[in-house]
C-alpha cells in the first residue's frame, strides 16, 4: 500500500511559489490562492474530507464507497461528512469544521459554487489540496474537477433518452436538481443548442428545482401536470429522485408510458418503475469511479505528480490512464441504464 510522503509534499509546495495557480487553471487565467501559503501550519494528515451534496442521497454514498477503495489503496482516511439535504450553508458550516483538523484534502461536489468558495479558498491558503467533484466549485476555489463524463455528452445523452421516447417532438417539463448547481446549469446550457440543431419541434416549456429528492420531485411535478397534463409531452429529470416524477403522473392518472419520464437517474431510485416498463431509458455514471479518481489525483497533487501544466495524465489505479485537460480530469463515459442493465448498477 502506497503511503502519503510528507517529505515529497513539502518539496513539492516549497518548490512552486505558484502550486494552486497552475492546478486551478494552469496560470492562464486565474488568480487562484497560493497552497503553499501558510504551510508552517500545516499538518501530516493523511485525513481526505468527502462533502456531498447531501449525505443520504444514494449517489453518494456510492461516490465514499469508491473513495474509500483508493483511500485504503493509497493510505488514507476518508471523513464523509455533509448536509442531510441539499444545502448550500450546510456545506459551509461543515467545511468550517473539517478545516479545524488540517486535513490533506477536502472533495467536494458544490450545492452552490460562490456559496462555497471563501471556505475552500482559505482550505487552500492552509494548504489543504482541494478538488470539485460531479458538480464544480468556481475554478479560483479549487485546484482540479474530477468530471464523471464530458458535459457534451452528458446533454446530448440526456436529451436522446426523450427523443428516442417521443420521435423528436413535443413540449417538456424540466425538473432540475437546485437552482444553483453548476452541472445542472452546464447541461441545460448545452441541451438547449443541441435541442435546437437536432430536434427542433422539442421544446423545454419551465424548468423547475427539485433538489435531488423523490419527495421533491413529486410535488413540483404534480403542481406542474396537473395544470399543464395536456400540454406536456414529457418530462425530464436531470437530477436526482426520477422515481418521484412517475409516482406524480400515477396519482394524476397519466399513464407513464404515454408521457415519458427521462434523462438523469439513480439505479436504485428508478429500478421498480424500469422493472415495470415505466421508465425506459436514463442515464448517469458511476460515482464510486469519479470518487475514487478523486482520491488519486489528490494523492498525485499531494506527492508532486499531478502535471503543473494542468494537462497530462493521471495514473488512477484500476481505472488506468486518465486524461487530464486544463485542470479536468475525465473518467469517461454516460451509461444508458436499460430494463436489460439496471440490476447491473448497484447504487
Amino acid at each position: 500500500m502506497r503511503k502519503p510522503t510528507s517529505r515529497r509534499r513539502r518539496t513539492w509546495l516549497a518548490a512552486t511559489a505558484v502550486a494552486t495557480c497552475v492546478l486551478a487553471t494552469a496560470c492562464a487565467s486565474t488568480d487562484a490562492p497560493d497552497a503553499a501559503e501558510g504551510d508552517d501550519a500545516k499538518s501530516d494528515s493523511t485525513t481526505i474530507v468527502l462533502v456531498p451534496k447531501q449525505t443520504s442521497d444514494p449517489f453518494f454514498t456510492a461516490a465514499e464507497s469508491g473513495a474509500k477503495e483508493a483511500a485504503e489503496e493509497l493510505g488514507y482516511k476518508i471523513d464523509y461528512v455533509g448536509p442531510t439535504t441539499a444545502d448550500a450553508a450546510g456545506q459551509v458550516t461543515t467545511l468550517e469544521s473539517a478545516l479545524q483538523q488540517k486535513p490533506a484534502g477536502i472533495m467536494i461536489a458544490p450545492n452552490d459554487p460562490d456559496a462555497v468558495a471563501p471556505v475552500l479558498k482559505r482550505a487552500m491558503e492552509q494548504g489543504v489540496v482541494v478538488s470539485s467533484f460531479n458538480a464544480d466549485a468556481a475554478k479560483d476555489a479549487r485546484q482540479f474537477f474530477v468530471s464523471q463524463a464530458s458535459d457534451e455528452g452528458i446533454a446530448a445523452a440526456i436529451v436522446e433518452t426523450m427523443a428516442e421516447q417521443t420521435g423528436g417532438k413535443g413540449t417538456f417539463l424540466l425538473v432540475t436538481s437546485t437552482a444553483t448547481a453548476a452541472n445542472q446549469k452546464t447541461w441545460l446550457e448545452m441541451m438547449r443548442p443541441y435541442i435546437a440543431e437536432n430536434y427542433p419541434e422539442m421544446e423545454i416549456a419551465q424548468v423547475i428545482p427539485g433538489n435531488d429528492d423523490p419527495a421533491t420531485v413529486l410535488q413540483v411535478t404534480s403542481s406542474y401536470l396537473a395544470a399543464n397534463k395536456d400540454s406536456t409531452t414529457g418530462v425530464w429529470v436531470i437530477g436526482g429522485g426520477m422515481s418521484g416524477a412517475v409516482k406524480a403522473q400515477k396519482q394524476l392518472g397519466i399513464d407513464p408510458t404515454a408521457m415519458p419520464v427521462a434523462g438523469l437517474c439513480i439505479p436504485s431510485d428508478v429500478r421498480a418503475d424500469m422493472h415495470d416498463g415505466l421508465i425506459k431509458n436514463c442515464v448517469l455514471w458511476s460515482p464510486a469511479d469519479t470518487a475514487y479518481a478523486d482520491v488519486y489525483a489528490i494523492d498525485a497533487a499531494i506527492n508532486g505528480d499531478y502535471p503543473e501544466s494542468g494537462n497530462g495524465t493521471l495514473e488512477a489505479g484500476r481505472l488506468g490512464t486518465l486524461d487530464i485537460v486544463d485542470n479536468v480530469v475525465q473518467v469517461g463515459d454516460p451509461i444508458t441504464f436499460t430494463v436489460d442493465n439496471i440490476d447491473d448498477y448497484q447504487f
